[in-house]
């Protein structure tokens, strides 16, 4: 496969021999995170199959240029379905194209396919039938994530008719409005010759649909999607819908114009590599934004892919090309876009003020090899992320850059972190709601668990819900334990005492009990010198841990002269709201220029004065004494 641009939207090709090509319509927002690893997959299924296969991001989406809350943006989907269409058709020279659309992508597939009125075949995934049910199910499920342990501490998103959000991604007012009046059996009447429609959402609904489309003399085969739950699971978890993919290879194939003509000796990976190293031979830098240019670029002879996004002038302005550059790690299974879009949006805001960034996948995430068919934490978790990082950093220093900033969140964090102890050219490390510090595999050969996760929230989480009756209403009605997290509270109580009296026996004897790796770890990066911010929410699980190894609130980090453990307040775990969005990206920020006085400062940012910072500092300490001493819950500001 390879990277393409075509009218400012990012795309990969996968190339095949045969006359028949499909362009894959992705769905929107968390939908599309969740099933990115599967439609890469099933495009790799029918370039092997003989299909040239051509997905790509909408306008304002992914990798593409633009913004979600740009107007036009209905419109420039449906556009952007018929321009892919159009490139497909021009580079390959195909007969026949057929779209196969998830979700929303099947209803934009539709509505496309009726305009351009020549599309041959249209798989449609569980399809947006009504626009309005659509906006209804979105709001349930911000309602939904709003209940979970992780999203607790978060700013709340008002309910207003200006936007609609899920899991971070937000569809505005105009858009809104467009897509309030589909319906997809009375907006695409025709779109296509041959109709294969998978779906067990709604019954209802998709047999009114199949009827219409037969009442008009098309040929329309209705399938179940059995799979559909499993495969819309978060990324990490979800699992690739075999057989629906099956259905859908074998349907597009089966008037036998997609001969097998998949490269010779048949091995796919082998052939994805050899298009992988020549494809920036030809593709270069394309504009994303004012002052922002943005390059798809393969590391490690080719088998990481990574997006290098830098200031258009960056040749030109010597601070930008000796400065450090932000690399921008996986947030856990989420491809290198990031969650709520951030790893895109950041990007581009730190180059238009002059700071070049990667963003880079790991192995076996997003668009890098190996192209696997499921993950787990262990392969989240492993060493060879961390070669990968350090690979990343190194081809920063090569490019001009000194060093590499990383910025990594939950698993992306314990990468980051491992990295900079041990990389040279990681200079330093801003790393977000850290769980662990070191890892053991916990799967078995079927990639679970072999231990039932965690069931409870952080001990400050606890804390906090003691002051709210309702939860003594219902363990005093039975429907809450209170003894197991007693329980719970107790253990995690004695661990800490435990692990506060080995620190001081080792600090007067030199005796060291028990493990120490995380002391190790963070003496490593101290030692490199590498200027380290841990960084949590004040809810976040990942508090526990760093206070089972360093103290409360990490003071035991300040016997360290690199490494400070820091607190936001309004900063859910998987940094999927807006407020928790703005804190990391500002501390990112600050702490930049901060380390890195002088470099990088453009004439339209204002310099950071470092004196109303330190003066914050030395009042968010004096508060946490007070806190202390009073027996509170809460953390207030930075342990230095």
């Amino acid at each position: 496969m390879r990277p393409v641009v075509f009218d400012g939207q990012f795309g990969w090709f996968h190339p095949a021999n045969g006359p028949h090509g499909v362009v894959l319509c992705s769905p929107f927002g968390y939908d599309a995170l969740c099933t990115y690893r599967g439609l890469r997959r099933l495009a790799e299924r029918l370039a092997e199959r003989g299909m040239p296969v051509l997905r790509f991001d909408y306008p304002g989406t992914g990798d593409s240029a633009g913004d979600p809350s740009e107007p036009g943006r209905w419109r420039a989907w449906i556009d952007s379905i018929k321009e892919a269409v159009a490139w497909l058709r021009e580079s390959t020279g195909v007969a026949r194209v057929s779209l196969c659309g998830l979700r929303l992508g099947g209803t934009l597939a539709a509505l496309a396919a009726q305009e351009l009125g020549d599309v041959n075949g249209l798989v449609l995934l569980a399809p947006v039938l009504s626009g309005k049910n659509y906006q209804r199910e979105l709001r349930a499920h911000y309602r939904q994530w709003l209940s979970i342990p992780a999203s607790m501490d978060c700013v709340h998103e008002p309910d207003t008719d200006a936007f609609v959000e899920a899991y971070g991604f937000r569809l505005y007012q105009d858009t809104l409005e467009s897509l309030r009046a589909v319906d997809l059996r009375r907006d695409a009447r025709q779109p296509a010759t041959r109709i294969l429609v998978l779906d067990s959402l709604d019954a209802g609904r998709v047999d009114a649909l199949v009827a219409h489309y037969r009442e008009q003399g098309l040929d329309v085969e209705r399938q179940p999607f059995d799979e559909y739950g499993k495969f819309m699971l978060e990324s990490l978890d979800s699992e690739l819908p075999r057989a629906a993919f099956a259905s859908i290879e074998n349907w597009l194939a089966e008037r036998g114009d997609a001969a097998a003509s998949a490269p010779v000796g048949g091995d796919a990976q082998h052939a994805a590599v050899h298009c992988a190293t020549h494809a920036t031979d030809h593709l270069a830098g394309h504009p994303v934004a004012p002052n922002v240019v943005e390059t798809p670029v393969w590391l490690d002879g080719g088998r990481l892919f990574g997006i290098y996004c830098a200031p258009a002038a960056r040749c030109e302005a010597h601070a930008s090309a000796t400065a450090p550059a932000a690399l921008l790690l996986n947030t856990g299974a989420v491809s290198r876009i990031g969650n709520a879009r951030l790893g895109v949006r950041f990007a581009r805001r730190l180059a238009q003020q002059g700071i070049s960034s990667l963003r880079v996948d790991l192995r076996g995430l997003g668009d890098s090899l190996p192209s696997v068919d499921g993950l787990n934490l262990d392969a989240l978790y492993a060493p060879e992320g961390v070669d990968d990082a350090a690979c990343a950093a190194r081809w920063l220093n090569a490019q001009g850059h000194r060093g590499a900033v990383v910025l990594g969140i939950c698993a992306g964090a314990y990468i980051g972190l491992h990295a900079a102890a041990r990389e040279p050219a990681v200079t330093g490390a801003v790393l977000i709601n850290l769980q662990k510090f070191s890892w053991r595999n916990l799967c078995d050969e079927q990639g679970k668990p072999k231990v039932a996760p965690a069931t409870f929230g952080s001990t400050r989480s606890y804390l906090r819900s003691m002051y709210q009756p309702r939860k003594w209403l219902r363990v005093l009605k039975g429907q809450s334990g209170g003894w197991p997290v007693a329980r719970e509270l107790a253990a995690r109580f004695m661990a800490r005492i435990g692990a506060t009296l080995a620190d001081r026996l080792e600090r007067v004897s030199g005796i060291e009990l028990g493990a120490r790796e995380a002391h190790r770890l963070i003496a490593a990066v101290d030692a490199k010198g590498a200027e380290t911010r841990l960084v949590y929410g004040v809810l976040d699980e990942g508090v526990e841990e760093l206070e089972c190894h360093f103290g409360a609130h990490g003071a035991r980090l300040r016997r360290f002269q690199h490494v400070r453990a820091a607190f936001c307040e309004r900063t859910d775990h998987a940094i999927l709201s807006s407020s928790a969005q703005e804190n990391v990206m500002s501390y990112f920020e600050n702490f930049y220029r901060d380390t890195f006085s002088g470099i990088a400062r453009t004439d339209t940012e204002p310099a950071h004065d470092a004196r109303p910072t330190r003066s914050r500092w030395r009042r968010s300490r004096a508060a946490q004494w007070l806190v202390k001493r009073a027996r509170a819950v809460r953390l207030f500001g930075e342990a230095s």
